[in-house]
């Protein structure tokens, strides 16, 4: 059966995020109500203890099963197309749950990012989401995914096992260092420079797609954009395209702080890679672009 998800792990060391995205054969109408109706939420995630939250602010509570109540504050809700909420953990550790609906013909895609995760939770929470969203196929009408507790769990783990980190110091202010990476214009500026074919498109905000493209010597970056913090972070999906193939469940998050005058940018790339070699791989790439942007930043009037 073909892996139905697109998994992303982004953020560091001590906070972690994780995203999934999923493709549901149902109108955006009927999705969001399987997310927001009590009854057909009690058949895939938990059933509502008490007041049914009615607007941003209020707090509910979910029953999730085996005697556990979580408690839940409902932040923003744009129906059919976004739920946001706080999520407090037994230990009062909150996590912000974004769900993102978006129509793709006569189907809907689902994207839901859980933010800032203690890293010993974002195996289990990735987990207990796949296995969530497995079951809300079945409640739109779909069949759940075969895949096991432990097979997902073990996705999770390779994920988180082998991060690409890189440290650079730049010598530019975090605001132009920012402007670099937050616009088409901006990456266009640094990024494959040294090939006069390269297309860049880019849509700098939660949920907004990118694509950086080489057509002559036919590789392809492409993803979305996960968090968005204006010169401090920058997390997205990674699906890399050349000739050897087309890769899955990358992600990237990049931190911006100011270090003296200059910038210190550090890059995550996280991929489900069994051994060094991809990791060691995409060092020397970032290696290089990374040592452009720094040039073309610090060159800049």
């Amino acid at each position: 059966m073909t892996d139905p998800f697109i998994r992303a792990l982004t953020g560091d060391e001590e906070h972690q995020s994780v995203t999934l995205v999923r493709r549901y054969e149902t109108s955006i109408d009927d999705l969001w109500r399987a997310l927001t109706d009590p009854d057909r939420i009690a058949r895939w995630y938990g059933a509502i203890v008490g007041p049914v939250p009615r607007g941003a602010g209020d707090g509910f509570q979910v029953d999730i099963g085996g005697g556990t109540v979580r408690r839940a504050r409902l932040e923003a809700c744009d129906a059919p197309r976004i739920l946001e909420y706080t999520w407090w953990s037994g230990d009062d550790d909150p996590g912000l749950v974004r769900l993102r609906l978006e129509p793709a013909g006569d189907a809907t895609e689902l994207t839901v990012h859980h933010d800032r995760l203690r890293p010993h939770r974002l195996v289990g929470y990735g987990a207990g989401w796949e296995g969530n969203l497995a079951t809300l196929a079945a409640v739109v009408g779909a069949a759940a995914d075969e895949a096991d507790a432990t097979a997902r769990a073990a996705r999770w783990e390779l994920l988180r096992s082998r991060p690409l980190e890189l440290a650079v110091e730049i010598d530019a202010p975090v605001a132009r260092v920012w402007e670099a990476w937050g616009s088409a214009d901006g990456l266009a500026s640094w990024w494959w420079t040294h090939w006069d074919d390269v297309r860049i498109a880019a849509d700098v905000r939660v949920g907004g797609a990118y694509r950086i493209e080489a057509p002559r010597v036919g590789m392809s970056v492409t993803g979305r954009f996960v968090d968005v913090e204006p010169e401090r972070r920058l997390a997205f999906t990674w699906v890399w395209s050349d000739a050897d193939g087309v890769s899955r469940d990358e992600a990237v998050d990049v931190a911006f702080a100011a270090s003296g005058n200059g910038t210190r940018l550090i890059v995550r790339h996280t991929g489900p890679w069994a051994d060094d070699a991809p990791a060691e791989s995409y060092r020397q790439g970032w290696e290089f672009v990374l040592g452009e942007l720094a040039r073309s930043v610090a060159s800049a009037p």
